[in-house]
């Protein structure tokens, strides 16, 4: 599974098919989700990664075909030009969320079924009818939350950073509170803010956010 694919499971209740949280957060997460594994995979780079607050411009490394469509969609949307990691987000979000669900559906991993809020509002809904492969995914998280040995010991990207998107988005209680351990919710907001103080990707999705929030206010 993509990174983003297995983020997404995580950001679907399993049960009714609903988002956990606003629509608009999860965009932002997936669309950090790719261009982190995009990076991690050493396709893509920053001027700066060590400085999340300040990364400077993403640069295509590598842009040969993946093998998956979303993550060629956006290696060609980065190749066009050179962007900041802002801008990127904002331009690649668009449709990674329903490529996304309708490829789990096709593979059999959700159902997609329609409904309506407050009798009139329609509703896309997904959910799950078969996510064994997403449970090895969601047993290593747990163990990267819950273990310092483990996630001190292991190089666990995905995990690292499928935490660090959480965090950024205010996505760590709804979903401690459905895969465990809900005890551990205060620790595991601690090392969300950690790992997305760490990650360029995540810091400007957080930056993205924050400022939709004080918009809205």
């Amino acid at each position: 599974m993509l990174w983003a694919e297995n983020l997404l499971l995580l950001l679907t209740d399993r049960r009714t098919g609903r988002l956990v949280v606003p629509w608009n957060r999860v965009d932002l997460a997936l669309a950090g989700s790719v261009l982190g594994q995009l990076w991690r995979t050493g396709r893509i780079d920053v001027d700066h990664p060590e400085r999340p607050r300040l990364p400077g411009r993403i640069h295509v490394l590598d842009a040969s075909p993946t093998g998956d469509e979303v993550l060629d969609r956006v290696l060609a949307i980065l190749a066009t030009t050179e962007r900041r990691p802002i801008p990127a987000l904002h331009r690649i979000k668009a449709g990674v969320r329903r490529s996304l669900y309708e490829r789990l559906e096709a593979e059999g991993v959700l159902v997609h079924r329609t409904g309506r809020a407050l009798g009139f509002i329609p509703l896309d809904l997904w959910p799950v009818r078969d996510a064994r492969s997403h449970e090895p995914f969601t047993r290593r998280l747990v163990n990267w939350w819950t273990s310092p040995t483990y996630r001190e010991a292991s190089d666990d990207a995905e995990c690292a950073s499928a935490t660090a998107l959480l965090g950024a988005i205010g996505a760590v209680g709804p979903v401690v509170r459905r895969v465990g351990p809900a005890q551990q919710a205060r620790g595991v907001q601690r090392t969300a803010a950690l790992a997305r103080e760490a990650s360029w990707v995540a810091t400007a999705v957080h930056q993205i956010h924050t400022s939709q929030q004080a918009g809205a206010a």
